[in-house]
């Protein structure tokens, strides 16, 4: 079985070497910490390459990572996801989440306040997960490198809309 497995892998490697666009697109994705090339292949080939997701939440709902709440007047009842998606996904992005837990200090304090806030590590891990196939997917469709500085580079709006206006360079 092992044997048939390796077969299998490189099978996959071998069809994404194949095409230039698709190698390129894999290996900035993969450059991200925790996140392998069948992790990633699984996740394109069952969006098929992103073709019909348009958004973020239009491809979290179809992985089934959407919310759904359960009230009904005066009773709330717990927030889950729907699970109505493709599992397929959410199983290939079990494990990476944590790796990526252990490997990115900004999702590790993401993790911990969720854990420090709902008690259970389970829901943290699926909203990791839910941030990972986002993250796929905007690594995806900018064609970028994954940055594990990103978050700190982000320019401070505030600073920017206060700053005086230059009459021309004048």
């Amino acid at each position: 079985m092992e044997d048939q497995v390796k077969v299998i892998e490189k099978e996959i490697n071998e069809l994404i070497l194949s095409d230039q666009v698709l190698n390129k697109k894999v290996e900035k994705i993969t450059s991200t910490p925790g996140l392998g090339v069948i992790t990633v292949a699984s996740v394109i080939a069952e969006t098929n390459g992103f073709a019909s997701i348009t958004n973020i939440k239009q491809l979290q709902s179809y992985a089934g990572y959407d919310i759904r709440i359960r009230e009904s007047g005066k009773w709330k009842g717990r927030s889950k996801i729907s699970k109505k998606g493709n599992s397929h996904i959410r199983h290939a992005l079990y494990f990476p989440s944590y790796t990526i837990i252990k490997h990115s200090k900004y999702h590790k304090s993401f993790y911990d306040r969720l854990v420090e806030a709902k008690g259970k590590s389970l829901i943290a891990s699926t909203a990791i997960q839910r941030k990972l196939l986002g993250l796929i997917y905007t690594l995806w469709k900018n064609d970028t490198y994954f940055d594990p500085n990103y978050s700190q580079k982000k320019p401070d709006i505030h600073r920017e809309l206060h700053e005086p206006v230059s009459s021309f360079g004048l």
